[in-house]
């Protein structure tokens, strides 16, 4: 078999054009001014660009409120924190009781 650099001989792939060099005259109905870029389109619904910001917004948020940690620091170093004990133990109760969902960490 015999290859050649020429356009329908064995190596030509049929229907497609060779290559045309950079100075080549466009096709009839093209417009005559600067060239058409052609490339990848990127399109992002409102709701991605909506989550986008919202993840944006909550990972400058800390996940340690540190004035009330503080606070109640304070509070336990001079004996003036004081739960009400019940309250506490509701709420052990209800969180370890609640239906798990998928987020879940524990």
């Amino acid at each position: 078999m015999k290859v050649s650099g020429k356009t329908g001989g064995v190596s030509a792939t049929p229907g497609v054009a060779a290559a045309k060099p950079a100075g080549a005259a466009q096709p009839t109905g093209a417009s005559s001014g600067a060239p058409r870029v052609q490339g990848d389109a990127l399109s992002v619904s409102s709701s991605a660009q909506f989550i986008a910001v919202a993840t944006e917004k909550l990972a400058s948020i800390p996940d340690v409120r540190i004035e009330k940690v503080e606070a109640i620091k304070a509070m336990m170093d001079s004996d003036a924190y004081n739960p009400d004990s019940e309250a506490v133990a509701d709420g052990l109760v209800r969180e370890h009781t609640a239906p798990r969902t998928g987020n879940d960490l524990g």
